[in-house]
């Protein structure tokens, strides 16, 4: 796949420019793209490979792992769909040119929406831990995991029904796919729906009280998100054959994939970095702040998948308090024991 002005390409623009359509050719800073962002993932990867292995580590265990790796993966094909879709590298072939397969498989069902609803079932699991005393798992991990399949078999469903013309298509003439106005709104309302409920569910968690900033996490995620959303909508309505120009394709995929990863970066960042540098003092600090939080106001309840809720006192000014904690955030390290307490002072 050549990035230069090649007679083949040349004879694309000139197509283009015969219907109507400026088109600026792919060049190198449609390859620069792809290589920085490809470096980005790769360095990614890295670190999900590290949080997995590492998933054991109470401040890692606690922002779920296994999770956090998904959404990652999902960040990842929801790249490869943009490539396709924004006309970044040559959309020739059989395999390129499967705009359904890239389009909608791809970059909406198991990229967008996959990281949208991973992102807000995280969200409803910290509503099901702090505000309705439940663990997340049973019915409730179900019920979640339930009307996420279901809004995607839906959302598949009216894909397959809408003609052909009206869904996703390949344009021969300019080698691109392009969707039609319809099926834009079907998308873009999908992914609008998802966060309105994601951020339903974190203005209800504003006020807790966590060791786990997650009430701030969220919020960030959701006014970033927004931000983005509503700048892919003007722009899909704006300028429907964007991916022509080059400017306004590199400006859109730069956006969503430094906001995504910038989303995924700012929950893990600390907690991986003080892993990998500072292992047992950042372990011992975040114990510490954790046990203040439980003094200020008690877990009821504590994750329990991946965790379990363990009951332990401290002592503080003689006074012994009771304090519900995760188990997963009192495991053996340092001389703890996960079985009966939080610190060896500590008296079940």
């Amino acid at each position: 796949m050549s990035f230069e002005f090649t007679p083949q390409e040349q004879t694309r623009v000139q197509l283009a420019h015969l219907g109507g359509v400026q088109l600026d050719p792919i060049g190198h800073a449609d390859l620069a793209v792809i290589a920085v962002l490809s470096s980005v993932y790769f360095v990614n990867f890295a670190a999900v490979a590290f949080l997995v292995w590492n998933r054991n580590y109470p401040p890692l265990k606690s922002k779920y792992p296994f999770l956090m790796a998904a959404i990652m993966i999902s960040m990842f094909i929801y790249f490869l769909g943009d490539l396709v879709l924004k006309a970044h590298v040559h959309v020739r072939g059989r395999v390129l040119s499967n705009c359904m397969l890239f389009c909608v498989w791809m970059r909406v069902i198991f990229g967008a929406y996959m990281v949208s609803v991973l992102t807000t079932i995280r969200s409803y699991a910290l509503f099901c831990i702090f505000l309705c005393n439940r663990a997340f798992r049973g019915k409730y991990a179900c019920c979640a995991a339930a009307i996420a399949t279901v809004l995607a078999i839906v959302f598949v469903v009216v894909t397959y029904t809408m003609p052909g013309a009206q869904t996703v298509r390949y344009v021969p003439l300019i080698e691109m796919c392009s969707m039609s106005y319809a099926y834009r709104a079907v998308v873009q309302g999908l992914l609008w729906l998802v966060w309105i409920i994601n951020a339903a569910i974190n203005f209800k968690l504003r006020n807790i009280t966590s060791s786990f900033n997650e009430s701030r996490e969220m919020f960030v995620a959701c006014a970033a998100v927004f931000t983005l959303l509503a700048f892919n909508t003007v722009i899909l309505y704006t300028h429907p054959l964007y991916p022509t120009n080059m400017a306004l394709r590199i400006t859109e995929t730069l956006c969503s994939h430094v906001i995504a990863n910038f989303l995924w970066w700012f929950i893990m960042f600390r907690s991986m970095y003080n892993c990998a540098i500072r292992r047992d003092a950042y372990l011992a600090e975040w114990k510490d702040k954790l046990v203040r939080d439980g003094l200020q106001k008690q877990y009821q309840i504590a994750r329990t998948d991946p965790f379990s809720v363990t009951v332990v006192s401290v002592a503080s000014s003689n006074v012994a308090k009771l304090v519900s904690l995760p188990r997963g955030m009192v495991t053996d390290h340092d001389g703890f024991d996960a079985r009966t307490s939080f610190s060896r002072h500590s008296m079940v």
